[in-house]
């Protein structure tokens, strides 16, 4: 039990430190030739992974075990603002299990699929956003994609930078793990 209750404080203390460093107003800069970064974090079942955009996401494969929850959080940033963070998902297979705070808004984009996005603001620009809930998983021998998508602004004679990931996604009554393809 105690154990738990430090885990909970660590991640709540960590969540708000980088809710602050990256959510600071910015001034869009006159180029930006810089790519924005993001962080995927996912951890249960004994498992715990952060994903950036560095990773080889060709490469590997996250194994998750059907129906459990596991805890996520995932930001975008920037230093020239971010116009969009989105992670699109599978709403057949993935369920979330805690709200989606304002900032963030979910919508359905497909009979497959849905969204998780924020939407930066031009005439105020944040560095960055981030978001932090539990999420279900469903279903048995499915193999499914995370994508995640971070835009900035592009500067203000550019166009924007965009980094783009597609995560593979293996559920079934296995062990929680990332195994190389």
């Amino acid at each position: 039990m105690k154990t738990d209750f430090l885990k909970n404080a660590q991640r709540i203390i960590s969540i708000v430190i980088i809710f602050f460093l990256i959510s600071c107003e910015t001034d869009i800069p006159e180029t930006d030739n810089t790519a924005p970064t993001f962080s995927f974090n996912i951890s249960g079942d004994g498992f715990n992974r952060t994903f950036t955009q560095d990773d080889d996401f060709t490469s590997l494969q996250l194994n998750l075990r059907s129906d459990t929850t596991y805890d996520f959080i995932f930001s975008g940033a920037d230093s020239g603002g971010v116009e969009r963070i989105s992670w699109q998902y599978p709403h057949d297979y993935i369920e979330f299990s805690t709200e989606i705070p304002s900032p963030w808004e979910t919508t359905s984009i497909s009979f497959l699929s849905s969204l998780v996005y924020w939407d930066g603001n031009e005439t105020n620009p944040l560095t960055g956003n981030i978001v932090a809930g539990k999420l279900v998983t469903n279903g048995n021998a499915v193999s499914i994609s995370f994508s995640f998508l971070v835009r900035d602004f592009g500067g203000l004679d550019s166009s924007a930078n965009t980094v783009t990931k597609s995560l593979n996604i293996y559920i079934d009554n296995q062990n929680t793990e990332v195994v190389p393809l």
